[in-house]
């Protein structure tokens, strides 16, 4: 392909060629009019593309043979994983299923990891969290489990039961975690999580997801006789996001935990956000967005309901998920 054909589609590395003069070096003039594969060597190609964006890698990787091995270099896909990419995922870890998995990626090529990042969240720390990157950006994401979160009454058997993975229904999405919660019966029903921001990728619009599902309570619970469906998780919760110590800022959203149409909403509630299906088949409500810019703070997710007298069961807690807004301009 022609240098300015292939420019003139790629407008990013239009801007990016400017700068590369000392891959421009010898190149009489008319030269610009060949074939861009045998004026720049691979290496400087690879650079090139390495300053657009992964989705723009994946396009040019169809231009020619050697546009395809230039976009599919260690030194492209380095540039678009996260800049402390090792640090969260081939840390010392207290995990073994965490320290098992980063053994296994250190060894992939550069591109494949990143792929793998994006299908493939990877348990970080003490296992209770994981890690992922967003497929077009390179943006972090990362999930509380339900055991990184703060449940009102979560240690006491009697309301909650902590169910292990080997020990999960059929019946219920697959977890990422070997734990989840599954409420049992209470009336007050909070739960809160909280993490730093500067582990979040900067200068970014953020999206907080609580991540569950509605299950029958299992046949060894000890209301098993009495309470055998769901019950009480029809009524509207409340969530809301803000920044420890900050006074402003807090906004407090309804959102309703079981499926329903906007028909079904009680008076007054008609702005209520409403869950949706993962591809996962787990279900999600939005806690809240925010903008993460330079500075550290601590972000505090919250869910609760605690005025209707309701007595509730049949909520099943995976966790928080922190993921980069959708961009629009793609």
């Amino acid at each position: 392909m022609p240098v300015r054909v292939f420019l003139t589609h790629f407008p990013s590395i239009q801007r990016l060629s400017s700068t590369q003069k000392t891959c421009k070096r010898g190149i009489r003039k008319g030269e610009m009019e060949t074939d861009m594969t045998r004026i720049l060597p691979e290496e400087c190609i690879a650079n090139i593309i390495s300053n657009t964006s992964p989705r723009d890698a994946c396009r040019v990787s169809l231009v020619s043979r050697a546009f395809k091995t230039a976009a599919a270099s260690n030194l492209v896909w380095e540039r678009f994983l996260p800049p402390d990419y090792r640090n969260i995922i081939f840390p010392s870890v207290s995990s073994e299923a965490a320290s098992s998995s980063s053994s296994s990626l250190n060894m992939l090529p550069k591109k494949d990891l990143y792929f793998h990042l994006c299908n493939n969240p990877t348990l970080i720390g003490n296992g209770n969290r994981t890690f992922a990157i967003n497929k077009w950006s390179g943006k972090k994401c990362y999930m509380l489990g339900a055991r990184e979160l703060s449940i009102s009454w979560g240690d006491t058997e009697y309301y909650w039961q902590w169910i292990s993975s080997a020990d999960q229904s059929p019946d219920l999405p697959k977890s990422r975690f070997s734990e989840v919660a599954h409420l049992w019966l209470v009336w007050w029903l909070e739960i809160r999580g909280s993490v730093e921001t500067k582990i979040l990728s900067p200068n970014t619009t953020y999206g907080a997801y609580f991540i569950y599902t509605i299950a029958p309570m299992p046949k060894n619970s000890m209301h098993y006789r009495a309470i055998t469906s769901p019950l009480g998780l029809s009524h509207p919760v409340k969530v809301s996001l803000s920044i420890e110590n900050e006074i402003e800022g807090e906004t407090t959203n309804i959102a309703y935990l079981q499926p329903r149409t906007s028909r079904d909403r009680p008076p007054g509630h008609d702005d209520g956000r409403l869950p949706c299906k993962r591809e996962d088949m787990w279900m999600e409500i939005e806690i809240g967005e925010f903008f993460n810019g330079d500075e550290n703070n601590v972000l505090q997710m919250h869910l609760w309901e605690t005025e209707a007298g309701q007595c509730k069961s049949g909520l099943v807690v995976h966790g928080i998920e922190l993921r980069p807004k959708e961009e629009k301009n793609y």
